[in-house]
């Protein structure tokens, strides 16, 4: 039987627990480098799972999330394109399987969009752009509330003995902390007033209409919406209010992390509101954080209104590995200019690896 891409069902999950086996003996180790291992539960509302296989095997496959977007002024249906895997990786037999997999998206769904993966120099990215998606960056902004904790935790610049050495010293002579206050790297903001709602339910739906027309695209932001992507009840989600819109945060204290090590870390996730009152926003769930003591604020934007107001909250621009690729057809609906799409980790795989 010829390899065919079909939904992934029940019956298919020996099989994936064996393609995930192959590529992890192989090197692909990873949690975020594993297709899901069965069909369900869907974690995430609009999720379609595709599984390409021949004989009884498993050798690819690739998420669907179907979502609706307010792109050009209208409202359209479009998909995230999210973990596509291929036995391409270890075995130059599938080497075609990737192209495969995304025209079999694209036949599925022509307005089709793909986040994260990881930079430009990844192969996913790559490919996507010789099939004529459109690119770019969603720039990464952080701002560091403890010095010290974060001379000690950032991993990416502790990466030799030296530099360990002198950033220890910083950290616990003060150095570091003087030389950021002096650069504004850690001025803390005055306090600001702000809500923290249980939903957002019904309110958000307010903020979604008095906001939509302002981009040139964003993902549904409506309460219904919302409150899939962040469950009431759930104790990580911070909805913030304030002036006249809302901010989604994290505070998470991380264990062991590639990056931030043992450093307590808050997220602005995503965030809605007119464009004039995004630095009032950030400035409010910014002031939230820093009070509940995180050490680290991160945050990816990719409006320039939102970028602009997380410089004017004191966070300074970081390199990003975050993307985001728009299909043709999508970029069709959305027109040209990313600095006009509101995306943040809001989209893609959201807040799941803070």
């Amino acid at each position: 039987m010829p390899l065919a891409i079909v939904p992934y069902a029940a019956e298919a999950t020996a099989a994936v627990r064996e393609f995930n086996r192959r590529l992890a003996e192989a090197g692909h180790a990873a949690a975020h480098e594993q297709f899901p291992e069965t069909p369900g539960p869907i974690w995430l509302p609009g999720l379609e799972l595709f599984v390409a296989q021949d004989e009884g095997q498993v050798h690819g496959g690739y998420i669907l999330r179907r979502q609706r977007f307010f792109a050009g002024g209208e409202d359209v249906t479009a998909a995230h394109y999210r973990l596509p895997l291929s036995e391409g990786l270890i075995n130059r037999a599938y080497a075609m399987l990737g192209l495969r997999m995304v025209r079999d998206a694209l036949a599925r769904e022509p307005r089709l969009y793909a986040a994260g993966m990881g930079g430009m120099d990844q192969p996913l990215p790559q490919m996507l752009k010789r099939l004529g998606w459109a690119i770019d960056t969603v720039p990464f902004y952080f701002k560091v509330v403890h010095p010290g904790r974060f001379l000690r935790h950032i991993r990416v610049l502790r990466t030799s003995l030296l530099r360990r050495l002198a950033l220890d010293v910083a950290a616990y002579s003060g150095a570091g902390w003087l030389g950021m206050k002096m650069l504004g790297v850690a001025r803390r903001l005055p306090l600001v007033a702000s809500e923290l709602a249980p939903s957002f339910a019904p309110w958000a739906d307010d903020v979604w209409e008095r906001s939509r027309a302002a981009y040139a695209m964003l993902a549904r932001r409506d309460a219904a919406t919302l409150d899939e992507l962040y469950p009431p009840g759930d104790p990580r989600f911070l909805r913030v209010r304030a002036a006249g819109g809302w901010a989604l945060a994290l505070d998470t204290r991380m264990r062991d992390h590639k990056q931030f090590g043992g450093m307590r870390v808050g997220t602005i996730v995503d965030c809605l509101a007119p464009p004039e009152a995004a630095t009032a926003i950030l400035r409010a769930a910014t002031c939230l954080l820093e009070e509940r003591g995180v050490d680290l604020i991160v945050s990816n934007q990719m409006h320039g209104a939102w970028s602009r107001g997380l410089v004017e909250c004191g966070f300074r621009q970081g390199p990003s590995n975050y993307l985001l690729a728009i299909s043709p057809a999508l970029a069709k609906s959305a027109g040209t200019g990313f600095e006009r799409f509101h995306i943040n980790r809001g989209d893609g795989d959201g807040p799941i690896h803070l």
